[in-house]
């Protein structure tokens, strides 16, 4: 990359129809530091972001004269944007393929984590994709003593006529409460999205930030299981333990807080997979607690596109 931008005053990422704003290679001239000094103007005086500024600052100048600024864009091979790494290239999972990219001069180097709206949802895409490995002080990913707790999503079939995602969010639904009364950490499972029913995060159909608010702690994305912080002692830590017995999957099968309780309070497993929840109902009685929380819970499942703009 040094032999590209030597000539140059700048270098962007190209971002899917203009210059990006976020990715800057800047060489120290005096063509960049007027560049520069034009969109600091036309932020704070014009009030347009900085993306919008770049553009036209780059723009103006050129107009002035074709030299007064020497520009290139980035190999849209190894720099992509968050439109066409994750969108058009059809990353909505981690690809493991990636590891092996050979010869190293082509693969992949900087993906922007732009086109989303929301640093709660940026934040989400990025540990799905194994990009973020930020432990905190919770230890995220690195806990010994957390415990976990998985579901099961089947494949739907091609001619299924039901709201595969609304049955999808009310299994989530479910796990959640399961979580919540086992102090378990729900792990997502894989969801299915328009009418193929392909593969899809959560990010797709839910509204990460309104989520955020009420499961932030109780939830993991579902890459969490191959993410390299994660101790053996849970990846290996896995028991089945079905939380539905029912036999008609055509009809729903109500579970009380207190028969959850009993099956699965004294097993300790690191993980639980207790299979597919998406015809069963948690019923809670009289217990206001467990109450308040499902009022919550129902909040939190604000429906969104996959860039999270509406």
């Amino acid at each position: 990359m040094q032999r590209a931008v030597r000539n140059i005053d700048i270098a962007e990422l190209w971002d899917s129809h203009s210059l990006n704003a976020g990715f800057i290679v800047v060489r120290p001239t005096q063509a960049s530091r007027r560049l520069y000094s034009i969109i600091r103007h036309m932020t704070t005086v014009g009030g347009i972001d900085d993306q919008t500024a770049l553009n036209r600052a780059v723009r103006t100048m050129k107009s002035e004269s074709p030299s007064s600024l020497r520009v290139t864009v980035l190999d849209e091979h190894r720099f992509l944007s968050g439109v066409h790494y994750f969108e058009l290239s059809g990353h909505v999972y981690p690809d493991r393929e990636d590891d092996d990219c050979q010869p190293p001069s082509k693969c992949l180097l900087v993906v922007h984590n732009n086109w989303i709206v929301g640093k709660r949802a940026k934040i989400y895409r990025m540990r799905e994709h194994l990009m973020w490995l930020y432990d905190g002080d919770d230890r995220y990913y690195s806990s010994e003593t957390r415990n976990y707790l998985t579901l099961e999503n089947p494949t739907p079939s091609e001619n299924v006529s039901t709201d595969v995602t609304g049955a999808e969010l009310a299994a989530l639904k479910t796990a959640l409460v399961v979580g919540y009364l086992l102090d378990r950490v729900v792990i997502l499972p894989r969801f299915h999205c328009t009418r193929a029913h392909v593969q899809c995060p959560l990010n797709s159909i839910v509204h990460i930030e309104t989520f955020e608010a009420v499961c932030a702690g109780r939830y993991r994305e579902n890459s969490f299981l191959i993410n390299p912080k994660v101790p053996d002692s849970v990846k290996r830590g896995l028991i089945h333990q079905p939380l539905s017995v029912a036999s008609n999957q055509s009809s729903v099968e109500h579970v009380t807080g207190d028969e959850v309780l009993r099956v699965f309070r004294q097993l300790s497993a690191k993980m639980l997979d207790v299979g597919n929840l998406q015809r069963v109902k948690i019923d809670f009685g009289d217990r206001p607690v467990d109450s308040d929380y499902i009022s919550q819970l129902e909040s939190a499942f604000r429906r969104a596109r996959y860039r999270q703009d509406h």
